[in-house]
């Protein structure tokens, strides 16, 4: 199968090209760029599936996390879960590395979320049964929101995710304030409503699928207290969830079990494992 091909012959691909896949991966993994349309906008992404396979492929929709250009999607953060065996495809979001249109930190760019999952799933070489979702710091929102709104959604992780944006905004620099004042449209006494459709916390029981959250106990971007506090509302609300805290760890969840976890909990809810 040329999957550079297929790609390009989904309505929605704009443009899809193989690239060189990190040296860590090479020897398992193969990567393409993906520029598709998401509502009136072009989207920049990325695509990653493992170098050899039989069947098709379950999904992992990767949401990144960042702002603008600062924390980019790079090749490798799909890389890492396709070498387990899944076809992974992530975006840069609208307005950013070369896209066209303005994010808005969790708002109408939640559609390139979905929209990317549709495509995902239009694949010849993915099953059709849904996809699985990971998102890391402000990635983390966006699954937050895509998680009430797309049934397609087997299961989710968060890591080290925001999802209370008031206590973000009030425990982060200036920098940070900036952030949602400009992609949000405020601080949150000027755009309460916002805000709040930025704050899992808030609306825990209208989350859809299993989730597992992931924390490090010295994370200083995404105060731990987010973490705790969502794993009380999900509990309050009947949610299936699973909160997991990496003792010393910091945002980036380096050193710890991170990935691993995140593919076991995505092989304790895989139906065709069962």
């Amino acid at each position: 199968m040329d999957v550079t091909e297929v790609l390009n012959s989904n309505f929605s691909i704009i443009h899809a090209e193989r690239i060189e896949t990190p040296s860590e991966f090479a020897d398992c993994a193969e990567t393409f760029s993906i520029r598709y349309r998401s509502d009136d906008f072009e989207v920049e992404g990325y695509a990653a599936i493992p170098k050899t396979f039989s069947g098709k492929l379950p999904v992992i929709i990767f949401n990144r996390g960042g702002n603008r250009e600062f924390g980019r999607l790079i090749p490798e953060k799909v890389c890492k879960y396709a070498v387990y065996g899944y076809a992974v495809f992530g975006s840069q979001y609208r307005g950013n590395c070369g896209g066209t249109g303005q994010e808005e930190f969790g708002g109408s760019d939640v559609n390139d979320i979905i929209n990317l999952t549709t495509i995902a799933l239009e694949m010849p070489f993915t099953r059709n049964d849904g996809v699985f979702m990971v998102g890391h710091s402000r990635g983390g929102m966006m699954t937050y929101i895509a998680c009430t709104r797309d049934d397609r959604i087997i299961a989710a992780t968060v890591g080290s995710g925001i999802a209370d944006s008031i206590m973000m905004y009030e425990t982060r620099e200036e920098s940070m304030k900036d952030v949602y004042k400009e992609l949000v449209g405020g601080a949150p006494a000027d755009c309460p409503e916002e805000f709040y459709k930025r704050s899992a916390v808030k609306w825990a029981g209208d989350v859809k699928p299993p989730i597992l959250i992931c924390q490090g106990t010295d994370d200083w971007r995404v105060v731990p207290q987010q973490a705790y506090e969502t794993d009380r509302a999900l509990e309050k609300a009947g949610k299936e969830h699973k909160l997991i805290v990496y003792q010393g760890a910091d945002h980036s969840l380096k050193g710890t079990s991170y990935n691993s976890d995140v593919v076991d909990w995505f092989r304790q809810h895989d139906s065709y494992l069962k």
